[in-house]
């Protein structure tokens, strides 16, 4: 649970916010230049997002468990971090199957899917930060 007497949880925790941000904007960026090359590059961010947000998840609410905080606050952060993690896992699982049948074209709805996340990951750094 720790790694230098710091949680494991900081650690992880800039990978999905950091990931899905990219993502989002690799993704815009492909639609608004019209280069659907760039999708191949979110696709691989959101798919490591996904994965890094569901660990970051899994450690924070143990790291709750642990330390005594506000449980207020850490309800917030959570809620933020829970609704952010579904997101992604969302999209990344739609555009894994979507790969897997291969098929070719992005749905223009994902990146809506892929924004929201973002702005729920933002939203979970903005509370987690207060703690």
């Amino acid at each position: 649970m720790f790694l230098f007497d710091i949680p494991i949880h900081k650690f992880i925790i800039h990978f999905p916010i950091a990931l899905t941000i990219i993502a989002a904007i690799y993704d815009a960026w492909a639609i608004y230049s019209r280069k659907p090359e760039l999708h191949r590059t979110g696709y691989g961010l959101t798919l490591w997002a996904a994965v890094a947000a569901l660990a970051a998840a899994g450690t924070g609410l143990q790291l709750a468990e642990m330390v005594r905080i506000d449980k207020a606050a850490v309800t917030g952060h959570a809620g933020f971090a829970i609704v952010a993690t579904i997101l992604l896992a969302a999209v990344a699982g739609l555009r894994y199957s979507a790969h897997a049948q291969e098929q070719k074209g992005y749905r223009s709805w994902w990146l809506l899917l892929q924004v929201a996340a973002a702005a729920f990951i933002v939203a979970t750094a903005v509370t987690g930060h207060k703690l």
